[in-house]
């Protein structure tokens, strides 16, 4: 399996779960999976589980895999999610120009200097370079990476660019711009996804360089992509200077890769992992995106990502015996499962399957002595235990999934339900057969690897955001774009500017990617208030879009923004 010789032409999809890493070989010509393979996790260096699912792979239908030639491989990966939850990022340093935002920050080693930029971008007091120098030169020894924050730095740069030119003067340690990651307002949200990514750089080098070497070691020279939060593919070079983008690449990768093989354009999707089920919905190829950003841990960031709901039930959710009730109890814990050398009273639902023999690829016996103890706690024969913990299992899927996350997102009544993930198959059936349900169910071929799938599938896609507002100051417009205010005395040609920029910088953000073709598109739209019979202009805002695949990412329509002279 190389890439040296052209034979079919596969996309090598890689993703890293809590509990398994799947990989799977995908032929974009003929959409199919032609290799599939999954092996453990270990988190503690996950170049040993990509080593071992690429080891782990098998024919589909008798493809030859000597007959491969890898085109491109694509990764999805927990690392960077994982990293923020446990508090594992490098230790941060954080200058702050001007005030301080409101709320927790992420990091203890923080520096403030002089220096305003007003809401429409102007400068109201300058940076000090005695004060940066100074901030820099008490930071340096106390961290591995620098994040540089100010309030309004998404409508003028040139304050948060300045510190970070005196850092590069002294150090070559990575230093990270609030406004190189976000052209949202929100100073707080935007600080702390700054810092977290700082704080990433330096474990993500490890992670690619491993990455790197796992290609190597197999002659594949193919180019290297990573699955970001919303979906979309980065390279690897630019996911070593923006790592947080990759947060929550894994429930995105899912929902890509069930609608590849459901060959559906539409669907509510749930993943059932170990862990958690992920669910979102897909309309017509379009995937809604989070409003706010993603969220990981207690930490609120700007990162793009996809619009999902997570219940706590997985193939590893603990079921344990009320002793007062007489009855199984389905918890929202993760507990390694008795069948794959978890502790012997331990049952889940992975362990329900075991025990009655529907699933036989684990130690069978070990999750019959669990049933048989957990039973004997409750004070049941084996047999009613089983069925009401099975019971539990399909009764929380129908209420979270077929109630909460199609209803909460007001899904069609004929969209389907899309099951994927390695419990899947077996759960959704009996759902299917056992429960009153009102939408079709669909377990599509390879569910196990959807995730894999998705990420084989993924395609390139920057968005450029741009703003064009009144500007009282001067009776004209302002254009918003690229960390950067141009002023205008007509709307018309402020809106053009910001067009053509944001389709400037869109496309060569996704031309820097790689050799994929890139599509373009620039739209439009004037946000207007009633105010009596009157209707106030407010602010028109334009998005360019390069994209190489069909899949859109849809941002959730925001309310109208009434600016205040705070970020």
């Amino acid at each position: 399996m190389t890439n040296t010789t052209k034979h079919t032409a596969c996309v090598f999809g890689i993703d890293t779960g809590g509990t398994t890493t799947d990989a799977v070989l995908y032929d974009p010509l003929t959409e199919g999976v032609v290799a599939k393979g999954m092996a453990p996790t270990t988190r503690q260096d996950l170049k040993n589980g990509i080593h071992h699912s690429i080891d782990s792979l098998r024919p589909v239908n008798g493809a030859d895999l000597s007959d491969v030639q890898i085109e491109k491989v694509v990764l999805s990966t927990t690392l960077a999610t994982n990293a923020i939850v446990e508090g594992q990022g490098r230790p941060t340093g954080l200058i702050l120009i001007g005030s301080r935002p409101k709320g927790d920050l992420p990091t203890d080693q923080v520096a403030q200097i002089t220096g305003k930029i007003n809401i429409k971008g102007r400068e109201k007091e300058p940076v000090n370079p005695d004060e940066i120098e100074a901030a820099v030169t008490q930071m340096l020894p106390k961290v591995e990476a620098i994040a540089v924050s100010g309030m309004m730095s998404v409508r003028n740069n040139a304050h948060e660019l300045a510190v970070k030119k005196v850092i590069r003067c002294h150090s070559k340690m990575p230093v990270v711009c609030g406004h190189e990651l976000s052209s949202k307002l929100g100073y707080h949200d935007r600080t702390v996804t700054a810092v977290l990514n700082a704080s990433l750089i330096p474990i993500i080098e490890g992670f690619v360089q491993a990455v790197r070497e796992a290609m190597a070691e197999r002659n594949i020279a193919a180019p290297v992509y990573l699955v970001k939060g919303d979906g979309a593919l980065a390279s690897l070079e630019t996911i070593s200077s923006k790592p947080i983008e990759t947060i929550l690449s894994g429930p995105a990768a899912s929902i890509l890769g069930a609608m590849v093989l459901a060959k559906t354009d539409s669907g509510i999707v749930a993943d059932m992992g170990g862990t958690t089920t992920d669910t979102g919905v897909v309309r017509h190829h379009s995937l809604t995106l989070s409003p706010v950003g993603a969220k990981v841990g207690q930490w609120q960031t700007q990162v793009d990502s996809a619009k999902l709901a997570t219940f706590g039930l997985g193939g590893d959710t603990e079921i344990y015996p009320d002793v007062s009730a007489g009855a199984p109890v389905l918890t929202t814990h993760r507990v390694p499962p008795a069948c794959r050398g978890g502790e012997k009273e331990d049952l889940t639902p992975t362990d329900l399957l075991c025990a009655e023999g529907s699933l036989t690829r684990w130690d069978t016996a070990a999750s019959q002595y669990a049933l048989a103890f957990q039973s004997r706690r409750a004070g049941l024969n084996q047999a009613d235990y089983l069925s009401q913990a099975k019971a539990l299992v399909v009764d929380r899927i129908v209420s979270k999934v077929f109630n909460e996350a199609a209803y909460s997102e007001g899904a069609d009544a004929e969209l389907p339900v899309i099951a994927i993930g390695a419990p899947a198959k077996t759960w959704y059936t009996l759902v299917k057969n056992e429960a009153d349900v009102h939408r079709d169910i669909l377990v599509p071929e390879h569910f196990e690897v959807a995730n894999a799938v998705g990420a084989a599938t993924a395609a390139i896609e920057e968005r450029v955001d741009a703003l064009v507002r009144p500007d009282e100051a001067t009776e004209g417009y302002v254009a918003h774009v690229g960390g950067q205010s141009v002023f205008f005395e007509d709307k018309d040609k402020a809106v053009a500017y910001a067009k053509a920029e944001a389709g400037k910088i869109a496309q060569k953000q996704a031309e820097s990617q790689g050799p994929e073709t890139i599509h373009t598109d620039v739209t439009d739209k004037d946000i207007q208030q009633k105010i009596g019979w009157r209707w106030r202009y407010v602010e028109t805002r334009v998005q360019a879009v390069a994209r190489s695949g069909h899949l859109t990412l849809v941002p959730e329509e925001e309310k109208p923004a009434f600016e205040k002279n705070f970020d």
